[in-house]
Parts: structure tokens; sequence; C-alpha cells
């Protein structure tokens, strides 16, 4: 366990440069990534609680290994710090799931605020096209000259009046 805090401390720093390919941008093999560091840091946690449970069973039996109580107590405080480490890291790894399922959201509410203001342009359209479509005879537009022209002209008119709507609510 000697060099095995520099070995933290590298996984550590391969974690921050994770979270920062994430704030620029989604990686493609993110969350691929993410489950590899968080199994093998499953394991070390599992190491270091089988290992500081020795250390302490051998401290306990300080009077069949005379003089090395001492020792085993310092193995079993480096081992926990180690764990503590681990869980420390393994908590950056919650974190940075946590940002990507939000970086996620995000796109996933950008898609859905389009298709919104699409399906709001086209439904009093929709509308106009339905009723229009009826071919009533009582309807003076259909026999007018100016009836077909008329009903393109407000069609344009609503389209340009809630696009003029939705910049001046700045949604697009």
């Amino acid at each position: 366990i000697e060099d095995d805090v520099f070995y933290l401390v590298h996984l550590e720093k391969e974690l921050n440069d994770l979270g920062d390919r994430l704030a620029a941008g989604i990686p493609e093999d993110f969350f691929v990534q993410l489950t590899r560091y968080r199994q093998k840091l499953s394991e070390f946690n599992a190491y270091y609680e089988q290992l500081t449970v020795i250390c302490e069973q051998m401290q306990a039996e300080e009077d069949r290994y005379t003089g090395s109580a001492a020792a085993w107590q310092n193995a079993s405080r480096r081992t926990g710090l180690l764990q503590d480490h681990v869980r420390l890291l393994q908590e950056n790894i919650i974190q940075l799931r946590e940002l990507y399922q939000a970086r996620l959201d995000t796109a996933q509410n950008s898609v859905m605020m389009v298709l919104t203001i699409v399906t709001t342009i086209f439904l009093p359209l929709t509308l106009l096209t339905g009723w229009y479509g009826m071919n009533f005879k009582n309807m003076p537009e259909l026999g007018w000259r100016y009836g077909y022209p008329l009903v393109i002209l407000i069609a344009l008119l609503i389209i340009v009046l809630e696009i003029i709507y939705f910049k001046k609510k700045k949604f697009f």
C-alpha cells in the first residue's frame, strides 16, 4: 500500500480531466469510462476494507505478536486513509454522473422546446386547413375570386406574428 496514494492521485487527476471534457461537451464514451472508474474504485474500496479488518485483527491479538501492535495500528490507519480517499473519488464519480445527466437533460429540453415551437406555429394553420377543407357551400370565400389568396395571406400573417412573438419572448 506504500505507493497506492500516488495511484489514487493519478486516478483523481484522470477523473478531473474527464469532468473537464464533460464540461466542454458530452464525450462519446463518457458513460463507459465512468463505469470503468466506478468498478475500479469499488474494487479498491473492498480491498482496503479487507486490509483494515486484517490489520485491526492483528492489532487485537497483540499478545501473540509482541511488539507489533504499533506497526499493525499504523497499517490499519494507512489503509483507512486510503479507503477514505477511494470513497472521496467515488463521490466524485457520482457528481460526474449527475453532471452528465444534467447535460443530457439540457439537450433534451432544447429539442423539446424546438418541437413545441414548431407545433405551436403549425397548430393555427392546421385549424385553417381543417376549416376550409370542409368545402361547405355557404362559405363565401370558396366562390370569391380572392378567397384562396386571402387564406394564404392569413396563414402567412399568423406565422409571421408567431415568429415575432417567439423572438420577443426569446424562445429562439
